[in-house]
């Protein structure tokens, strides 16, 4: 990623593009990846599989998202597979004269199918717009983990909540049933993210959504008793199906610490073993 951003070229054409990534078993009964679409501004690099698990990395190789960009991600998980969908490198969203970038991403597992999802921050520099709009659609008896993580601005370039707007838009379905809802908007300038800013005036947040059957009454009262230096941290039921959890950190390490505490307690929750390369992977929380 480039470590600048200018207003955009009037003239340059907004770029559309994204994934479309299917999972199922493969003939011996491991997880894998079995079609794929891919196209700027991402790139995917070779899927592997590791501990059970087909892992993939999304990648973008440009310098991020501009005024007009529209990136789209789809990925769905057939057949009881477990997949891991990961992403090393953060996401600049840039500074606009006008209009915004979108991101649109949907997530889908059927019955026995397990999804990790666990992405890079996106950057919201000074004067960025972004829509986003998210979609998890779980089937009962799948499992989805899903960690979304957005940093306010470029702390070395002292522009943290310099952004002019954030519009976020989540749905979760469990078993065909609306579970969760979730839509927002972050006007900085109109004092909307307060309390965000006297918390953590360099902070960064992160939503993670468990979707599950089983019970997390036990695991919600002991991540209420754990302590957490430098983040807050709050947990929800998601109407028995499932966790929701939202995270404020001081800085970029002290929320990587605290994503993984908590995964590693999920994981363990969940009685699966995390695959060593996701934890090796996600060292980006630097900006």
């Amino acid at each position: 990623m480039l470590a600048f951003s200018n207003k955009n070229d009037l003239s340059r054409s907004a770029v559309k593009g994204g994934a479309n990534l299917v999972y199922g078993l493969n003939s011996l009964g491991d997880s894998a990846l079995s079609k794929q679409w891919v196209s700027p501004p991402l790139h995917m690099s070779k899927t592997h599989q590791e501990d059970g698990f087909a892992i993939s990395q999304l990648l973008s190789p440009t310098a991020g998202l501009l005024q007009g960009d529209l990136l789209e991600v789809k990925v769905s998980v057939l057949d009881a597979a477990k997949v891991a969908v990961i992403s090393p490198a953060a996401c600049r969203i840039h500074s606009m004269d006008s209009g915004y970038a979108q991101v649109k991403q949907s997530y889908s597992v059927e019955t026995g199918g397990f999804l990790d999802v666990w992405t890079a921050p996106l950057i919201l520099q000074a004067a960025s717009k972004l829509k986003q709009e998210t979609i998890l659609d779980i089937a009962e008896g799948a499992c989805a983990l899903f960690c979304e993580i957005v940093s306010p601005g470029r702390s070395a370039f002292g522009e943290q909540f310099e952004f002019e707007q954030w519009q976020s838009n989540t749905r979760i379905l469990y078993n065909d049933t609306l579970i969760n809802y979730e839509n927002f908007t972050c006007e900085p300038k109109k004092g909307d993210v307060r309390d965000w800013q006297d918390a953590y005036p360099e902070g960064n947040y992160a939503s993670m959504y468990l979707i599950s059957s089983r019970d997390f009454d036990e695991f919600i009262a002991e991540m209420h008793q754990i302590e957490t230096p430098d983040a807050i941290i709050g947990l929800s039921d998601l109407n028995k199906a499932g966790l929701g959890i939202k995270i404020l950190a001081k800085d970029g390490v002290s929320l990587r610490r605290t994503i993984v505490l908590l995964r590693e307690r999920l994981f363990k929750e969940l009685k699966l073993s995390i695959p060593a390369s996701l934890n090796r992977s996600q060292s980006f929380f630097y900006n």
